[in-house]
């Protein structure tokens, strides 16, 4: 049975983060090539606004519609294609799974995670094999994308939640709101929020005063400041956007270079988390946090592994897909294994305390390579299996700034 389908997506102007206006182009146009590549003959339109969104509702005429809200949302053509079965099965309004949603039934349950736009194709295509029991009622769905049939689209208004319990809904569907599990869609959600409890564990209870280098929007202050109110903590943030929203958890947070900054202090503690990769030279960067501490300071960092088995798979296939933010992230600019962070951190005057290897298990393809290229003797398995290298260390001796 031939479906005409028409996917309406949100054209909205991002905030002035890099980072962000890279996810907003991202997504948008490798949706529509999963959207195009499902349904060839597929109807793509943009919209701006309640109204125009509206405006194309009620002039729809294919027998689907796939309503997208959230900007920063990836569709998988697998993913498409299953929640245009659902309608034809009767669930006439039917939304996916995500791997972040604020809608419990909604959370993907997934075989492995995934960190990359082919891994993340690999777990769609996994859900994607389940069957009719992956079908679940539900009260409400998450507005980032909603499929439903035609007719019943032009009676929705879409700028509210959409709900079991209106009236419309009860009249318009046999059997109400639907999630199919078996469609995962991405959604990169407020990644600037992070609390990394992870680096939070690795303060240790001397510390009172605590550097936090590249804050964002404020997460690892207001997670810090919830476990220990004692401390003090310092921000710096280039983005004054992101330090705006920072500045309810920091005493202070400074919107210049860590090199430009005048502190009048020095720290018992830095936090550098994720941040030395976005950096022109790290290396002098990590003298200069030498220089900020006090005698026997921490210096707290992670940085994801150049030598992970996705980036190595991508590369000896030709590939190499910057992506809004993880271990491809488009604004990174340089690259660590453990060894050569290890080696920085040593000729910067610091000795390692804690090192620790954050490893995520593989996607069942990903287990397959790193099983065949150890057994050829061409890789180093920790490595491979390593995403993120968490690194706590101390200075403990004099440094030279000069190179």
């Amino acid at each position: 049975m031939k479906v005409s389908l028409s996917v309406l997506w949100p054209r909205k102007v991002p905030p002035a983060i890099q980072e962000v206006e890279f996810s907003y182009h991202f997504c948008r146009t490798l949706s529509r090539e999963q959207c195009l590549a499902a349904f060839p003959e597929c109807v793509w339109e943009e919209y701006r606004g309640n109204e125009e969104l509206r405006g194309f509702i009620s002039g729809l005429k294919e027998d689907m519609v796939l309503v997208v809200s959230d900007p920063e949302i990836l569709l998988s053509g697998v993913a498409i294609k299953r929640l245009v079965k659902a309608v034809l099965k009767g669930h006439t309004i039917c939304g996916p799974v995500y791997n972040l949603t604020d809608f419990p039934r909604q959370v993907a349950h997934m075989p492995a995670p995934y960190i990359n736009m082919a891994t993340y194709l690999e777990v769609a295509d996994i859900l994607s094999r389940k069957g009719d029991d992956a079908y679940i009622p539900t009260e409400a769905l998450d507005p980032a994308c909603i499929m439903c049939a035609g007719g019943v689209a032009r009676k929705l208004d879409f700028s509210k939640p959409i709900k079991e319990s209106t009236s419309l809904i009860k009249r318009e569907t046999k059997n109400g709101l639907m999630v199919d599990r078996g469609a995962l869609i991405h959604s990169f959600g407020d990644y600037y929020m992070g609390e990394r409890d992870d680096l939070v564990a690795l303060v240790p209870d001397t510390v009172r005063h605590v550097l936090d280098v590249g804050c964002a929007m404020g997460g690892y202050g207001r997670r810090l400041k919830r476990t220990r109110p004692d401390i003090e903590i310092t921000g710096i943030e280039m983005n004054p956007v992101m330090a705006r929203s920072a500045r309810r958890f920091y005493k202070r947070v400074l919107t210049c270079r860590v090199e430009e900054a005048k502190f009048g202090t020095r720290f018992d503690l830095i936090n550098c988390g994720d941040i030395l990769e976005h950096l022109q030279d790290p290396w002098n960067m990590l003298r200069l946090f030498h220089g900020l501490l006090v005698d026997r300071g921490y210096l707290v960092l992670s940085v994801p592994n150049a030598g992970h088995w996705s980036i190595v798979k991508d590369l000896l296939q030709g590939k190499f897909q910057y992506i809004p933010v993880g271990l491809l992230c488009v604004t990174h600019i340089r690259w660590f294994t453990e060894d050569t962070l290890c080696r920085a951190l040593e000729k910067a005057g610091f000795s390692i305390d804690v090192l620790k290897r954050q490893q995520l298990p593989p996607t069942p393809k990903g287990e397959d390579f790193i099983r065949e290229i150890c057994e050829r003797g061409y890789g180093n398995e920790e490595s491979l299996r390593t995403n993120e290298i968490i690194i706590r260390a101390i200075n403990h001796h004099a440094v030279s700034i000069a190179p």
